[in-house]
């Protein structure tokens, strides 16, 4: 996931990860009820005011006075176990908060929650009374506004919380708490900076249910619990964030999780620019790939949730049904200076803040383009793949999986241009301290001519006639260089040099340098009927402020030139 909303996300899970975190979490959710046990001795004299303090009390008292909770109505049949309550609020006090900076003991998060209505069903009183154990059936919750504002100063103060185990905490003096069913509906999540009240991401319409929730040192014990639950759903009809810099929104629409089945499905996942191409290069101070993604479909099937809630991804496959990935770059924007060794995706996978650990990813119906505008003719070529499939298999961060070379395959399989296939391996070696990766791969025939729309914006030149029969290669490449084997065949090349009128600005041909480069161009590979086909054995050196496709497309090229004789 990008790094923004990774953060955004981490910080929400450690909001809710530390035992301050889950008091206030359960508070919310489970106190209540625990309000109705701790006062049912005095439920004659006074038993709205009993539970209004009773519930204020555990709040100030879990918080150390940072949270102070209150609501507009309560009502109470303790017969039939029922308690609603209207427009409870949990505010934090900006007194406190600003002693607790003083102190250095500043949460790295604040929450400011609204709940329009909270309704307990079937909450058995009298086992509350005799067993000190609250035994309900049903606690919902609707359309709750929950903001999580992230203040990066001070520490967790939750530090400083006594080392009890947090199911106790959550009990209080009760000796269990048992919900069939916690449901919470329609709820609104954000996070911003508390500073400068920027958002940071946003969940809306989200609906939660928790079955078979129970809270003792049994249910804590239990490995097949998930915050002390049998199983959790989870659904939110969207989510975004946007980048540090405001050039990209990520997004995600229809997003369902179920522990029950583990799987987790995305209706669509994207990385949009914000700003149209030109305006964009543009907007940097030096040059930069513009993404523009789209992902549909998406499924991660037989996920472990219990070790998910641990930031921990264990998943058997990644299946993507469909899926658009379009980069743009104009080389007449300045370079950075920036060493990029140590950047290749699998070098990328190590240094991910989760571990991840996935089988096989299945990329099915892929466009991939790739579009550059040159510096020289100021005129765009397209590089574009349709049908891509591809499969990942062991993609993983985790050094105990990564021992040796272990390696890490993606296969990939297109029409280039839309006009003839292309199939290539990936193999990146995921313990390899050089950065070692392979490729091999071969593209199909195809009209030569087919590649003017790459060759007349780059080149620039022109392709007059030829035939390309086939291409295959081989190569191997580290953080520093590359070399293999390239093997192109191809009949009656014949090529035109064009140049860019300075005062036309258009591309006119160059007769003279064209004679020139049809004199020095082997024509054909192999040369006759009887003769061997060329093999190029190529190495080229890295040039490391660029990334690896830039490196394994500069050495198939320096291959393919050299086979038809231009060696500049």
């Amino acid at each position: 996931m990008p790094h923004q909303g990774m953060r955004a996300i981490k910080q929400i899970k450690k909001a809710t990860a530390t035992p301050k975190g889950k008091i206030i979490f359960f508070s919310i959710l489970l106190l209540i009820i625990a309000a109705i046990g701790g006062g049912i001795l005095y439920w004659q004299y006074n038993k709205k005011w009993i539970i209004r303090n009773e519930l204020e009390a555990a709040v100030k008292r879990s918080s150390k006075g940072l949270y102070k909770i209150s609501y507009d109505k309560l009502e109470l049949d303790e017969v039939t176990g029922f308690l609603s309550v209207t427009n409870m609020r949990l505010e934090y006090d900006s007194l406190k908060y600003a002693s607790l900076i003083k102190q250095d003991l500043a949460p790295p998060s604040l929450f400011k929650i609204h709940i329009p209505s909270i309704a307990v069903y079937g909450v058995k009183t009298p086992r509350a009374l005799i067993d000190k154990e609250i035994d309900g059936r049903k606690i919902e919750i609707k359309n709750p506004v929950i903001d999580i504002m992230l203040t990066s100063t001070g520490k967790d103060s939750a530090r400083h919380t006594p080392s009890k185990e947090v199911y106790e905490q959550i009990l209080g003096n009760l000796n269990m708490i048992s919900i069939d069913t916690v449901q919470i509906s329609g709820a609104i999540i954000t996070t911003s900076d508390f500073k400068t009240k920027k958002q940071n991401i946003g969940l809306y319409h989200v609906f939660i249910e928790l079955n078979n929730v129970i809270v003792d040192s049994a249910a804590n014990e239990d490995k097949t619990r998930i915050l002390f639950s049998k199983s959790i759903s989870l659904s939110c009809d969207s989510l975004f964030w946007k980048s540090d810099n405001n050039m990209y929104k990520y997004g995600a629409d229809s997003v369902v999780l179920n522990s029950a089945t583990n799987v987790v499905h995305i209706d669509k996942f994207y990385v949009q620019p914000q700003l149209a191409e030109d305006a964009f290069v543009n907007s940097l101070p030096t040059q930069d790939d513009r993404f523009d993604f789209s992902m549909k479909d998406i499924s991660l099937r037989n996920i472990n949730f219990l070790k998910l809630v641990d930031e921990d991804v264990i998943a058997d496959s990644v299946i993507i049904t469909s899926a658009s990935f379009k980069v743009y770059r104009d080389l007449a924007i300045k370079r950075d200076k920036k060493n990029r060794v140590g950047t290749y995706p699998h070098q990328a996978v190590a240094k991910l803040p989760i571990p991840i650990e996935i089988k096989k990813v299945v990329l099915k119906h892929a466009f991939v383009e790739y579009k550059e505008r040159s510096a020289k003719t100021r005129q765009a070529g397209k590089v574009q793949f349709y049908n891509s499939n591809a499969v990942i298999t062991n993609l993983t961060n985790k050094k105990e999986k990564i021992a040796g070379d272990n390696v890490m395959t993606v296969d990939i399989h297109a029409s280039f241009l839309n006009r003839t296939p292309i199939n290539t391996t990936w193999l990146f070696y995921l313990n390899n301290p050089n950065g070692r990766f392979d490729i091999k791969g071969n593209l199909g025939s195809l009209d030569a001519k087919d590649l003017n729309e790459l060759i007349i914006p780059m080149g620039p030149a022109k392709i007059e006639e030829g035939k390309i029969n086939s291409l295959y290669f081989n190569l191997e490449g580290n953080d520093y260089s590359m070399n293999g084997n390239i093997k192109f065949l191809y009949d009656d090349l014949k090529v035109t040099i064009l140049e860019k009128d300075e005062d036309t600005k258009k591309l006119d041909e160059k007769k003279l340098k064209s004679l020139v480069a049809n004199l020095v161009v082997k024509n054909s590979n192999p040369s006759g009927k009887k003769d061997e086909a060329r093999t190029v054995n190529v190495q080229n050196e890295r040039n490391t402020n660029r990334s690896i496709f830039h490196l394994s497309w500069k050495t198939l090229f320096k291959g393919v030139k050299e086979t038809v004789g231009i060696n500049k």
